[in-house]
């Protein structure tokens, strides 16, 4: 079994190139975005299937609750973890933000990869492989 995928969108590159590196020091494979445009993009034409995003609540380009609602559209099954500040997602989030509260930045590299292996076993557990 190869290693999952996980999409990091992030503008910050001093932010996004840490938890990329941290995440595959883990086991994971990481492709990083700087905006939704380039997400997008990895999701339809990436080096491979992409088993979790996780992207700033306001990423460049649409923004990370667009970004959400786009791919549980059109990936049903790949988990999405919004990221930024918790005040801000509570409020913007609605039904977009299904698996709990927003993590805030700056992230906890812990946090994260506990949140992204919760997430891929639970969508595991549900017959997705």
């Amino acid at each position: 079994m190869s290693e999952p995928c996980v999409l990091l969108v992030e503008a910050d590159i001093l932010v996004r190139h840490p938890l990329a590196e941290y995440l595959r020091e883990c086991g994971y494979t990481v492709l990083e975005a700087a905006n939704t445009d380039d997400a997008r993009k990895l999701l339809a034409e990436g080096p491979q299937v992409v088993d979790a995003v996780l992207a700033d609540v306001d990423a460049a380009g649409e923004g990370g609750f667009a970004l959400a609602a786009f791919v549980r559209a059109n990936h049903p099954g790949v988990p999405v973890i919004l990221a930024g500040s918790v005040a801000k997602a509570v409020a913007s989030a609605g039904d977009l933000c299904r698996e709990g509260p927003a993590l805030a930045k700056p992230y906890d590299h812990q946090l994260v990869l506990d949140r992204i292996r919760r997430l891929l076993a639970a969508r595991d557990r549900n017959g997705r492989k």
